[in-house]
C-alpha cells in the first residue's frame, strides 16, 4: 500500500514540480518568473471543498473569512514611470526652486559694473539761503534785513583707474559663487532625484513583498482546506485544523502589515512628488533588473563629475579670490573726477527775483593711501587665508568620502546583482517545493509542521528576492548620484 501511495506522489509531483522548475532563471536571468500557466497544468485541489465560514472545533465556533484589504492605490491615483515620478519632483519641489532662485540671484550679481569697472555719474542739487535782520543799534536802522539766497546743480563723473586689482578679484570672487550656487542648485535638484527614485523603488519593493504574503496567504487557505476536508471524513483531528487557521491567521496578520507599510510608502512617495494627495499614487514600473552597468565607467566618472566635489573647489577658488581682494587694500587707489556745475545768485533774504548766474567745471585726480588701520586689514587677510585652508580641507574630506562610497556602492551593486539572480532561482524552487508538500499533505505523508516550514522557505526566498533587487538598484542609482549621470536630460534647468 505504501509503495502504491508513493508512486501516486511521484506522479503528482512530476505534474506539480516541472512547470514551476522550467520557469527558473538560470544564473545570468534576474527576470521575475512568471507564474505557471493555469490552463496547462490542472489545479490538484479543485476537488476540496471551499473555505468554510466558521470551523467547529473543540466545541465551539470560529469565524474563518475575513476581509483582507486592498493593496491596490486609491481611484483616480496618479500612475507614473520612475522618470516620470523623478521629473515631476523636480519641476514642482518648493525646495528646489530656492536654491535655484538663489543661484539667479548669484549669477545676478556677478557683473563688471558690481565689480567697480564702470564710471559713476553723479547729480547733485541744492537751494540754500542765509540772512540777517537787524533789531537795534548799528550802522543798519532797526528792522533792516540782509541776506543771499543760492541755488546749484552738479553734475561730476568719476573713474577709479587703479585700485591694486581689487575690482578683477571681486569679479572672479563673483563670479566663482554664481557658479559654486549653479553646481549646488544642481547637486540638490540630483539628491532629490535619488531620494525619490529610493521612494519609488521601495513602493515596488512593498508591492512584492504584498505579492509574497498573498501567495503565503492562499496557500495557507488550501492547507485550511485539506485539513477541513480530512477532519470531517476522520482521518485528522480537530487541533490539526485549529493549527492551520492559526497559520493562516498569522499570514493574514502578516499581509496587513504589509499593506500597511506599502500605503506608507507610497505616502513617503507622493510627498516628495508634492501631491495633494500623497497616497494617491501608482507605480507603473517593475523591480526586474536592467543590463548590469559599466562600473568602472562610473566610478572614473564619480571625480570628475560629482557636482558636490566640483562645488567644493569651487569654494576653494573664490576663497583665493576673497584674499586677494582684501590684500588690494594695502594698495593705494587712484581716482579721476570731472564735473560741471551751474549757479544762480541773488542777495536779500527775499530774493528779488533778478539773480547772477554762473558756471564752473572742475577736474582732478585723486590718490588714496591708507596708512593706519589698527591691523584690520591684516586681520581679514589672515581670516581670508584661514577660510582658503577651510575649503581645502572641506574638498578633501569629501573625496577621501567619495571614493569610499564609490568602492562601497561598485562591491554592492555587484554582490547583490549576484544575490538576485540566485534568490530568483531559490524562490521557483521553493515554490514547487511548497506545491509538492501541498500534495505529500493531502496524502497522508508530511506533517502540517513539514509543509509549514517549506512555506516560510518559499516566503523567505521571495523576500531575500524582492530585497536583493531593490538593493542591487537603489546602489545603481546612488552611484550615479556619484558620478553626476542621475538627473535625466535637462532635468536640472
Amino acid at each position: 500500500m505504501r509503495e502504491c501511495m508513493g508512486r501516486v506522489l511521484a506522479c503528482c509531483a512530476l505534474a506539480i514540480v516541472p512547470p514551476f522548475l522550467a520557469t527558473a532563471a538560470p544564473a545570468a536571468a534576474q527576470q521575475p518568473v512568471p507564474p505557471a500557466d493555469s490552463a496547462a497544468v490542472e489545479d490538484p485541489f479543485a476537488a476540496l471543498p471551499p473555505l468554510p465560514d466558521s470551523l467547529a472545533l473543540y466545541g465551539d465556533t470560529l469565524a474563518v473569512g475575513f476581509d483582507l484589504p486592498s493593496a491596490a492605490p486609491p481611484p483616480g491615483a496618479l500612475a507614473l514611470s520612475l522618470e516620470e515620478a523623478v521629473r515631476l519632483a523636480l519641476a514642482e519641489s518648493p525646495g528646489l526652486g530656492i536654491a535655484a532662485l538663489e543661484a539667479q540671484r548669484a549669477a545676478n550679481d556677478a557683473t563688471r559694473a558690481n565689480a567697480g569697472y564702470y564710471p559713476t555719474l553723479d547729480a547733485t542739487g541744492q537751494l540754500a539761503g542765509s540772512g540777517n535782520l537787524a533789531l537795534a543799534g548799528g550802522d543798519d536802522a532797526p528792522g533792516a534785513s540782509s541776506g543771499l539766497t543760492s541755488a546749484t546743480a552738479d553734475v561730476t563723473l568719476g573713474y577709479t583707474v587703479f585700485d591694486g586689482g581689487r575690482r578683477g578679484a571681486t569679479l572672479e570672487r563673483l563670479r566663482t559663487e554664481a557658479a559654486r550656487l549653479g553646481l549646488s542648485a544642481e547637486a540638490e535638484a540630483e539628491a532629490l532625484a535619488f531620494a525619490v527614485t529610493a521612494a519609488y523603488l521601495d513602493v515596488v519593493r512593498q508591492e512584492g513583498l504584498v505579492s509574497a504574503l498573498e501567495e503565503a496567504v492562499a496557500l495557507s487557505e488550501d492547507r485550511l482546506r485539506i485539513e477541513q476536508a480530512e477532519v470531517r471524513i476522520g482521518t485528522a483531528a480537530e487541533i490539526d485544523a485549529a493549527l492551520a487557521l492559526s497559520d493562516l491567521n498569522a499570514d493574514r496578520a502578516a499581509l496587513l502589515r504589509q499593506v500597511l507599510f506599502l500605503t506608507q510608502a507610497r505616502a513617503t512617495l507622493g510627498a516628495l512628488l508634492a501631491l495633494p494627495e500623497p497616497e494617491a499614487v501608482a507605480v507603473t514600473d517593475t523591480l526586474a533588473l536592467g543590463p548590469p552597468p559599466d562600473l568602472p565607467a562610473l566610478a572614473a566618472e564619480a571625480e570628475a563629475g560629482n557636482r558636490r566635489l566640483r562645488a567644493l573647489a569651487l569654494a576653494e577658488d573664490a576663497a583665493e579670490a576673497a584674499v586677494r581682494e582684501v590684500q588690494a587694500e594695502f594698495a593705494p587707489s587712484v581716482r579721476l573726477l570731472t564735473g560741471v556745475g551751474v549757479g544762480a545768485a541773488d542777495r536779500g533774504l527775499f530774493p528779488a527775483g533778478d539773480p547772477g548766474l554762473g558756471t564752473d567745471v572742475r577736474y582732478g585726480v585723486t590718490a588714496t593711501l591708507p596708512l593706519f588701520d589698527a591691523g584690520d586689514r591684516r586681520r581679514r587677510v589672515e581670516n581670508a587665508r584661514l577660510r582658503v585652508r577651510q575649503a581645502e580641507l572641506a574638498t578633501e574630506d569629501e573625496r577621501a568620502f567619495l571614493r569610499a562610497d564609490v568602492a562601497r556602492l561598485t562591491a554592492a551593486v555587484t554582490r547583490y546583482r549576484q544575490l538576485a539572480a540566485l534568490e530568483d532561482q531559490n524562490r521557483a524552487v521553493a515554490r514547487a517545493n511548497a506545491r509538492v508538500a501541498l500534495a505529500q499533505l493531502q496524502l497522508g505523508f508530511i506533517s502540517p509542521v513539514d509543509l509549514r516550514q517549506v512555506q516560510i522557505a518559499l516566503l523567505d526566498a521571495e523576500t531575500r528576492y524582492v530585497d536583493a533587487v531593490f538593493q542591487a538598484r537603489r546602489a545603481e542609482a546612488e552611484l550615479r548620484l556619484l558620478a553626476g549621470d542621475l538627473l535625466p536630460e535637462g532635468g536640472a534647468d
